[in-house]
């Protein structure tokens, strides 16, 4: 398209047929859209559509964080407008049925002092046929309202499901499905309470991929993010049920592990790096293979006087060591005694 008039009229067609805010940055999105300025944006796009019919605003920021990142502030400033808009919906509904229910009772209070006093029958019948016009007025309002309310009650349980939604992809990376660091933290702390309370073992390893600079610059950074999905469902397929994995940023990742001593978390890692370094790189839509990666670990146990800083520096000092080591590698803080133990 070369017309601007014709540009901004697919946008707000766009737009509408998704039910989207018209802020500035979603009209950024589309104008790079429709003007066909980011080719990865057209061919994301273009998939919903051929799927959906239709892009909706969770769709658009799912595809603005997959391309640009930071999309996470759209959806919760969305969420927000909805609640805005949800609340006064509830105080305009409040405010018409006490505006209702006020004038039904000012009609029967004046109906009843008029019936109760000494006028012709001519007005009484007069009063009777106002007070029941009224009771019919106010039950029409009653059913408006009701209904109002039920679809305001509709409106508000889906923005509580969007909500929950917000909140667990807030506590996810988008890219591999796996925690992100903020919920590792989080779980890795409540991990060091009960381990300081019940005296029983804790452990992280922090891993790293071998080379992946080298990588992304040889095939790709769509390459480099199949290769980190890689690495994300393996660490998930070997930690169910032992360990908690979670992308720490970049290629790093790290794995909480409760109840393990420091020789079966070593034992893991290693399981692991050999599994990792077993696979070849297959790129989906050619089929060729791209060559191996490579995994280095480092794997430390928690000192019940350390923090949660304290053990991810010294798994992290350890992944250095096994990376500055030749890679492909575990290295492990072995406790006093134990190291000659597990050899």
């Amino acid at each position: 398209m070369s017309h601007i008039g014709d540009v901004m009229e697919r946008i707000a067609s766009l737009m509408s047929a998704g039910e989207i805010p018209p802020t500035p940055a979603n009209y950024e999105f589309w104008y790079r859209y429709v003007t066909g300025a980011d080719p990865e944006l057209v061919e994301a796009i273009d998939a919903i559509m051929r799927t959906a019919g239709r892009v909706s605003p969770r769709a658009m920021d799912n595809v603005r964080r997959e391309l640009y990142g930071g999309g996470g502030r759209g959806t919760l400033n969305r969420l927000l407008d909805d609640a805005r808009r949800q609340l006064e919906a509830l105080e305009n509904f409040v405010g018409r049925t006490e505006a209702s229910t006020r004038d039904y009772r000012v009609a029967l209070d004046d109906g009843q002092q008029v019936l109760a006093s000494s006028v012709t029958l001519e007005k009484q019948r007069a009063m009777l046929a106002e007070m029941v016009r009224a009771t019919n007025a106010m039950m029409q309002k009653t059913k408006r309202l009701e209904k109002d309310l039920a679809n305001s009650s509709h409106q508000i349980d889906r923005l509580k499901a969007d909500l929950e939604i917000a909140r667990s992809e807030s506590r996810t990376d988008p890219l591999t499905g796996l925690a992100n660091r903020k919920a590792c933290i989080d779980y890795l702390d409540a991990q060091i309470l009960r381990a300081r309370v019940e005296m029983r073992c804790l452990a992280a390893v922090f891993l790293d991929i071998d080379h992946f600079k080298h990588f992304n610059d040889s095939f790709g950074h769509r390459m480099g993010d199949e290769v980190l999905r890689l690495v994300a469902q393996s660490l998930e397929r070997f930690c169910h049920g032992v360990g908690f994995p979670a992308r720490w940023g970049g290629e790093e990742f790290i794995v909480v592990v409760p109840g393990r001593s420091i020789a079966e978390v070593a034992e893991l890692a290693e399981r692991f790096r050999a599994f990792i370094a077993s696979r070849t790189v297959r790129a989906k839509q050619s089929h060729r293979d791209v060559g191996r990666i490579t995994v280095s670990l480092g794997v430390a146990q928690l000192n019940l006087d350390e923090t949660a800083q304290d053990l991810v520096d010294r798994a992290d000092a350890m992944l250095y060591e096994a990376k500055t080591g030749g890679r492909n590698r575990v290295a492990v803080a072995w406790p006093a005694g134990q190291e000659q133990a597990a050899a």
